[in-house]
């Protein structure tokens, strides 16, 4: 399994995990009352955060679902020999190549030695600008 299916896997395991818990999202009044999910009787909606919302009775089985979810992840990551590739992917997923700053992956990864961490950084760089050469990027 490559990293793209991993990452879909996980997708879809927590979009299942936020339909079961009735997870929503909203951004204006409106698309709350068209998106918001069953309450039971006397219970509130609670905010995620970013726009998302659901009953709070739910919170509980979403915090553990969401942790069985990455534990899983990255469990398969490690069988799969992907960690770092998925260290690489967040390279670019946070625009490091642009800011410089590579250090914000790193700290996302603190069981990975920094210095393992710089020199992927380092390599996939050095891809990066190749890249940016061939394409005119």
């Amino acid at each position: 399994m490559n990293l793209h299916e991993l990452r879909k896997q996980k997708e879809y395991a927590n979009t299942k995990l936020f339909n079961e818990c009735g997870v929503f999202w909203a951004f204006s009044n409106e698309q709350f009352n068209e998106n918001k999910t069953q309450l039971k009787e006397g219970e509130k909606y609670v905010s995620i955060g970013a726009g998302g919302y659901l009953p709070k009775g739910n919170v509980n089985a979403l915090t553990k679902g969401m942790k069985e979810n990455e534990k899983a992840y990255k469990t398969a990551l490690k069988r799969n020999n992907l960690r770092l590739k998925e260290i690489a992917y967040e390279f670019g997923n946070h625009e490091c190549f642009y800011t410089g700053d590579w250090t914000v992956v790193a700290d996302m990864f603190p069981d990975v030695e920094r210095g393992v961490i710089y020199k992927l950084y380092l390599k996939e760089y050095k891809k990066h600008i190749e890249w940016c050469e061939l394409t005119g990027n």
